[in-house]
């Protein structure tokens, strides 16, 4: 299973929809979750049995930020903005610092 955690470093609350495709017996479907990270904390945005041949920006089919005042914000779409690391299990973390 591969984690995807969302990062915030800044001292202000950060907003965002994460929109993922899910599959069900009636078809795939878009999953829609707001989050909210309180401020230097972090939330688990995704865990799922990850195919080695997408990279982790595009598990999410959209990522929409919503602005807070004097924050500017990393691009989810760019691969150099999720970091791996690996789990006690082997397993692959990925961390996206929301804020630059």
């Amino acid at each position: 299973m591969s984690t995807f955690y969302v990062k915030n470093t800044s001292d202000k609350q950060v907003n965002f929809n994460a929109t993922v495709v899910k599959y069900s017996q009636m078809g795939p479907y878009l999953l829609n979750v707001p989050f909210a990270i309180k401020p230097n904390d972090s939330v688990l945005a995704r865990k799922v049995k990850m195919r080695s041949d997408l990279s982790p920006e595009n598990w999410f089919e959209k990522f929409e930020i919503f602005p807070t005042d004097s924050l500017e914000y990393n691009d989810p779409k760019q691969s150099q903005n999720w970091i791996k690391t690996i789990g006690k299990d082997g397993n692959p973390i990925y961390t996206f610092k929301i804020v630059k």
